[in-house]
């Protein structure tokens, strides 16, 4: 596993635990941000490059800023 990939999946694993510790769907979670539940699943998974809008995007649904859903990666 190269960094990158080590990287996405490290910030996958925050985005779940945060979503997780606030009780929220990824259904939920998707609504919020406006991306697709799939979206949402792929990036947890770390298998979905993703773009800064999105970390932006994704940290405003879960009410946190978004150094704190990059702080593991």
């Amino acid at each position: 596993m190269d960094k990158q990939e080590g990287a996405l999946r490290s910030f996958g694993r925050q985005l779940s635990a945060l979503r997780e510790e606030q009780g929220m769907s990824i259904t939920e979670l998707a609504s919020r941000s406006g991306l697709q539940p799939a979206d949402i699943t792929s990036i947890e998974s770390g298998e979905k490059d993703i773009h800064i809008t999105e970390i932006f995007r994704l940290a405003a649904a879960l009410g946190v800023p978004p150094s704190q859903l990059l702080g593991s990666a």
